[in-house]
């Protein structure tokens, strides 16, 4: 009776050890299932790094069979390709210490797949020290970080040396122009003198020589000027002295101060002058000179007798003035050369119009310096019209 109970418990024993197994089997499985599906390679070793097993995407990353590889230590897989002293350090000194690490880099020249830089995360996963590696391949996005940084390097170099050659020419333009305007102001005030007689009276053909060289000299200066103002708004030594001024006192004063060009070219500037006062926060002198530049261009460049129009409206940002001629008109396509330094594009009228190609590109720069713009509409032989914007001033009234 006692031998049968006995039997009986060893068979239950037995039964419940089997399910137990299948249990874990099918556990096992489906673990296997899981593990399988994970792209990135990894291997489970044992506290004496023995490979206990590794997923199928390892055995095809480094290339090896799971024959070789599971129960061997992991510095002898694959004719050692592991033994490397980095991975050494990693898991016989910092992992016990540490039992997680993450994102180790090792590169080392595998053998079977070559040189490669690898990424390590590593976790001791029980209470018997099993060591979870999964691996990483990132020699591909490590090279183009080398890559990136070393050509950021270079361009910063490249630029460093831009900038200097940038800031020796600037350096040269004033120092030349400063050396020039010297010599050509003292020619201008001989000129003067001999044209006033100052050594005796002279004859027409020689008075009409010294015009000649006068206005030559003139237009020298002119250039002079040009440079200087360029070289020091590029060398950002331009400072706005702003306050709260009338703009429409502004474009009165350019109108006056061209009228004799205007009137020896038969043209007429039409300003439809609003009846309030347009107040905006401008640098009075340099917004004078910006508004003087654009008007000149527009006499310039239009044929004798076509009128040049302007207006200028108001809100509570911005003050915009709009210069509109009837002239010979931009192309579309040379349009964005416009605000260049030293650019000048061919028109009917270009050959006879002397010009440096720095005008508007010192306007704009004078522009961007108030926080304004600029922008012209144009097309060819339909005319031109420019739009200035500046700030409004704070307080003041609204036009619009």
């Amino acid at each position: 009776m006692i031998d049968t109970k006995r039997e009986q418990n060893t068979q239950k024993k037995l039964i419940n050890q089997d399910n137990r197994i299948a249990a874990l089997k099918k556990q096992m499985v489906y673990y296997k299932e899981i593990t399988e599906t994970i792209r990135e390679p990894f291997i489970i070793l044992n506290k004496n790094l023995n490979v206990v097993t590794a997923n199928l995407a390892f055995y095809r990353k480094f290339k090896v069979k799971k024959k070789d590889t599971e129960g061997k230590q992991i510095y002898d897989l694959g004719d050692s390709q592991w033994d490397a002293p980095e991975l050494r350090v990693l898991l016989e000194n910092i992992l016990p210490s540490h039992r997680v690490l993450n994102n180790y880099a090792v590169t080392h020249s595998f053998p079977s797949i070559g040189t490669k830089t690898i990424l390590l995360n590593a976790r001791q996963v029980d209470s018997k020290q099993l060591i979870l590696l999964a691996m990483e391949d990132v020699t591909t996005q490590w090279k183009l970080k080398i890559d990136s940084a070393e050509m950021t390097e270079n361009l910063i170099k490249q630029r460093d040396q831009l900038q200097g050659l940038n800031d020796a020419k600037d350096e040269f333009i004033s120092l030349a122009s400063h050396q020039l305007r010297t010599p050509a102001t003292a020619v201008k005030q001989y000129v003067g003198m001999l044209s006033h007689g100052y050594v005796g009276e002279l004859t027409k053909e020689q008075l009409d020589m010294l015009g000649v060289a006068y206005r030559n000299n003139e237009r020298q200066l002119e250039i002079i000027e040009d440079l200087l103002r360029v070289a020091k708004v590029d060398a950002g030594k331009v400072y706005l002295d702003k306050s709260s001024c009338d703009v429409v006192v502004k474009i009165e004063e350019a109108i006056n101060g061209q009228s004799i060009l205007f009137e020896n070219r038969g043209q007429a500037v039409i300003f439809d002058k609003p009846d309030t006062k347009m107040i905006a926060s401008i640098d009075p002198k340099l917004m004078l000179m910006v508004l003087e530049n654009i008007l000149d261009n527009a006499g310039k460049y239009s044929q004798e007798g076509k009128p040049v129009t302007i207006t200028i409206h108001q809100n509570k940002t911005y003050t915009i003035i709009t210069i509109k001629d009837h002239g010979v008109g931009i192309r579309k396509s040379d349009q964005k050369k416009l605000f260049k330094k030293f650019s000048r594009i061919d028109n009917p009228l270009s050959a006879s119009v002397k010009g440096t190609g720095l005008g508007l590109y010192w306007a704009k720069k004078v522009l961007d310096l108030h926080e304004g713009s600029i922008k012209v509409t144009s097309s060819l032989k339909a005319g031109s019209t420019f739009e200035v914007v500046t700030p409004t001033a704070a307080n003041s009234s609204s036009g619009d």
